[in-house]
């Protein structure tokens, strides 16, 4: 990564390679050992990074507090377990890690958990073959459901009103009040939902770490609780919930999934992956598809498949005169029309599934899970510049600033693809670098429905 194009920022830039890096270079690189067979295609850890690399074990933790518009402020905690091996092993020079087991507690006001365990093995008894196992226990009692398709991308609207609103705000004002029957609406398009979920997944690199097939297993179970009837907080009073959305399309047939249960999956995937360094890329390419199959075979409750194929580009726009670059994801999905509702807003990306469409990783500037439906489409753009890097108490620290847009649309079936249809969303990022892996993200953005503020980590593609 290189420095700013402000000339103050580039000799120190300059100095700084030379006093961690470039010094170490010569006396360094030679003294690295070969990789062992079949890891010829990892990149060797910089010659810095080799010297200060700790061996044996050690732990390290961070306390998370994060905001985010759709679940309100987060609180938690998550602790690291890293074994980097000893210095005499010919991986210690290739990997930045051996093995890597972090667990996550997280709770948030808005009634949102999401514990994680994660478990990542560069390298499974010595051979090139990657794991990776996540076992994610997440409870929401505001899981919003805003309906299924093309229907969805219409103007916000509910049963008991003519009436179309234009802006998030106006329509849930309108859910909140108590009619003549005593009733609310204010939850009409949330439900709880209670899933633990295991994904497992192997890779190997393959054609010189250029492609690397993925073979993987999901588990998960759902409890779908509905809120029609229930007595439920609105404002300083309670008052019992009219039919939601989600009741009104069960007792329809409109959806798959009603009763939730189990839905679990094979994952096949194929990666092409060029880019420089893959926590904050410079340039490169990073294009992934994957297929889930859900099959009774594996003991779901549901048959369904689910095909997505997602290419990523980072451009280094000026090269060495500024560090800026100018990043683009585009994504498309499709999945049959029987797959549980629950499950359908998953997207499986290979390194790391999201859900969408709406919300951070997504669409910015509108709810969680806005737009869901057998076909999706995304498009993200975003320009980062990298103005300012410095040192603090021995940490690498940098600051980038990042205008972005967000383009996405969902569709009943393949065939029904167009340009018309599409929602956008725009704003403004303020990243900061730790480490050059860790990032941490101040967010805005805001569409011609709805604003979404986020405060969380790492680039969101």
């Amino acid at each position: 990564m290189l420095s700013t194009g402000l000339p103050s920022l580039i000799r120190s830039g300059r100095a700084w390679c030379q006093r961690r890096g470039l010094l170490l270079l010569s006396g360094l690189v030679s003294q690295l050992p070969p990789p062992p067979p079949g890891f010829d295609a990892r990149r060797r850890l910089d010659p810095a990074d080799y010297e200060q690399k700790k061996e044996g074990g050690y732990i390290t933790g961070l306390p998370l507090v994060n905001y985010d518009s759709n679940t309100g402020l987060g609180f938690g905690a998550r602790g690291y377990y890293y074994f980097d091996g000893l210095r005499s092993d010919p991986l210690f020079a290739y990997t930045p890690y051996l093995y890597r087991v972090f667990l996550q507690a997280f709770f948030t006001t808005g009634g949102m958990q999401y514990h994680w365990l994660d478990i990542d093995a560069r390298s499974i008894r010595g051979t090139p073959l990657q794991f990776r196992g996540q076992f994610i226990f997440q409870r929401n009692i505001d899981q919003h459901y805003f309906g299924i398709g093309a229907a969805s991308r219409e103007p916000l609207s509910w049963s008991g009103s003519s009436q179309r609103y234009e802006q998030f705000d106006d329509y849930q004002a309108d859910l909140d009040r108590i009619d003549d029957s005593g009733q609310t609406h204010s939850r009409y398009d949330t439900y709880r939902l209670l899933q633990p979920m295991a994904l497992l997944s192997v890779e190997l690199p393959l054609l010189q770490g250029l492609v690397r097939p993925l073979l993987g297993l999901g588990v998960s179970y759902s409890q779908v609780d509905d809120y029609t009837g229930e007595t439920v907080d609105v404002g300083d009073v309670r008052a019992p919930m009219g039919p939601t959305r989600l009741f009104e399309d069960c007792q329809a047939g409109r959806i798959v999934g009603c009763e939730g249960g189990w839905n679990n999956f094979l994952r096949l995937g194929l990666s092409f992956d060029t880019r420089d360094y893959d926590p904050d890329p410079n340039r490169g390419v990073f294009i992934d598809a994957a297929l889930d199959i859900g099959t009774g075979l594996l003991g779901s409750e549901y048959d369904w498949v689910r095909v997505m194929l997602t290419p990523r580009a980072y451009i280094s726009v000026l090269g060495d005169w500024a560090d800026l670059v100018f990043a683009t994801r585009a994504t498309l999905q499709v999945q049959s029309q029987d797959s549980p509702f629950f499950g359908m807003n998953l997207i499986p990306y290979t390194e790391e599934p999201r859900t969408g469409l709406g919300g951070l990783r997504t669409l910015r500037g509108y709810k969680q899970d806005r737009f869901v439906g057998p076909v999706m489409t995304l498009f993200n753009a975003e320009l980062r510049w990298t103005f300012v890097r410095f040192e603090a108490l021995e940490q690498k620290l940098a600051m980038i600033a990042v205008p972005f847009v967000d383009f996405g649309s969902v569709y009943d079936r393949l065939g029904d693809l167009s340009l018309g249809g599409w929602k956008r969303d725009q704003g403004l990022a303020l990243r900061a670098s730790w480490n050059l892996a860790t990032l941490i993200t101040f967010e805005y953005a805001f569409s011609e429905e709805d604003s979404g503020f986020y405060v969380n980590f790492n680039h969101i593609f």
